[in-house]
């Protein structure tokens, strides 16, 4: 029997693997950033600008002195009324006139628009005798009395006044007149013989 040394091989040890490691810390900061990135992103994707639309409206234009109607004149000068004769009383001095709506010339108010309108006239007089008489004044449109009044007197002068509210179509002719009965009287100028009116609707 041989002797021979058994020769025993020895298994060399399998080299270990060598097992990366993962720095969890990197993984996670770079996971993280790249999810802040995409929903930053789509964020900004779905943010949507919003534009309000300005709405002007349109002023409403306020009515003008041209629009509106108001007149006032006053007699420049004496004028006689006569015994019993319907007289147009003539206001030659216009003071006012909004719409240019009233003629000096024709003592006349000419309305240009329809509505309801307010008008007073007045008279101042004077005699030389001291008599019983009556005055009548009205103020008439289109030659009709629409505003009168008659007042009695004993004395030598006085006042007469007529106003009043009423409708007045476009173009009306609006005048007045006065009626002395039983005297011969003198209209006096000045502003206490006036003709004056405006519309109020």
């Amino acid at each position: 029997m041989n002797n021979k040394k058994a020769t025993v091989k020895r298994c060399s040890a399998k080299k270990p693997v060598s097992r990366k490691l993962v720095n969890k810390k990197s993984v996670c900061s770079t996971a993280k950033k790249s999810v802040c990135r995409q929903t930053v992103i789509k964020k900004r994707i779905c943010k949507t600008t919003i534009v309000k639309k300005r709405v002007f409206k349109k002023a409403l234009c306020k009515p003008t002195a041209k629009t509106r109607s108001a007149f006032r004149a006053v007699s420049g000068m004496n004028q006689q009324l006569p015994d019993s004769e319907l007289t147009q009383v003539d206001y030659q001095v216009q003071e006012l006139d909004l719409n240019n709506e009233y003629n000096p010339a024709t003592s006349t108010f000419r309305p240009k628009k329809s509505g309801v309108y307010a008008l007073f006239a007045s008279v101042f007089f004077t005699s030389t005798t001291v008599t019983n008489f009556s005055l009548n004044l009205q103020i008439r449109v289109n030659g009709v009395p629409r505003i009168t009044d008659q007042e009695d007197y004993f004395n030598t002068g006085g006042i007469i006044d007529a106003g009043g509210i009423i409708d007045l179509e476009a173009r009306d002719i609006v005048e007045v007149f006065a009626t002395a009965i039983d005297k011969n009287l003198t209209a006096l100028s000045g502003i206490n013989t006036r003709f004056e009116g405006a519309r109020i609707s």
